[in-house]
């Protein structure tokens, strides 16, 4: 099957059933019901994603040439939008990657940055940025590390896993791991005193920020 038609295929799944990282088995998780919350500054594991007002802990995570990202420096030098994707397998994170390329005039201008960040290995977010030209900074969020602080991380129950091996998506290949877990995408402006001016979550993989808005975000907070 070529590239064109695996991407048309999985267009096609049906919304992954999204849960919380815990002990019971894929078989067994359900869909959060409850609405995001207040989080501490300390960088413990969350029970519900951030929102706006909450702080940004600190992080640092590994860029697609083998080095270190700081979120400190970032913000040294501005507010940074802060995203969750799948992976470079996933049509939707590609598109929604495009569309922060194709804004990324715009937001630098509003004196914004980019950080986008997976659980893949550099080599495959390094492919990445190269094949799509994406001019702002990709990172390795290893075994979904800092995911799984912002209560962002998931596993995928059996059925999707089945599915998934039958398109040939190998998300623990893809991962280098063991684990069949993902981040829910997601997309947080970050200001430089690290409080969250834009918050946007959404258990359905298909549906993404809308990055116009984000740059409205930016431009706010530089007439501030």
């Amino acid at each position: 099957m070529n590239k064109a038609a695996l991407y048309s295929t999985i267009a096609m799944l049906p919304v992954l059933a999204y849960a919380p990282l815990t002990r019971a088995s894929a078989e067994n998780t359900e869909p959060p019901t409850q609405p995001p919350s207040q989080m501490d500054k300390a960088p413990t594991q969350l029970e519900k994603p951030l929102e706006v007002g909450d702080i940004m802990p600190l992080f640092e995570i590994e860029n697609a040439d083998g080095g270190m990202i700081s979120l400190d420096e970032m913000l040294q030098s501005g507010p940074v939008i802060l995203t969750f994707y799948r992976g470079s397998w996933c049509p939707y994170c590609r598109t929604e990657l495009s569309a922060i390329q194709d804004r990324l005039d715009q937001i630098t201008k509003a004196g914004g940055s980019v950080l986008a960040v997976s659980p893949e290995i550099p080599e495959k977010t390094g492919e990445l940025k190269k094949l799509q030209k994406l001019g702002f900074n990709i990172g390795t969020d290893h075994e979904n590390t800092l995911a799984k602080t912002l209560a962002l991380s998931f596993k995928l129950d059996a059925k999707t896993i089945k599915r998934y091996r039958e398109y040939g998506i190998d998300v623990p290949e893809s991962n280098d791991s063991k684990k069949w877990e993902l981040p829910i995408p997601a997309t947080y402006v970050i200001d430089t005193d690290r409080t969250i001016k834009f918050a946007y979550v959404d258990t359905d993989y298909t549906k993404r920020a809308d990055y116009d808005k984000v740059i409205k975000v930016l431009q706010e907070l530089q007439e501030d």
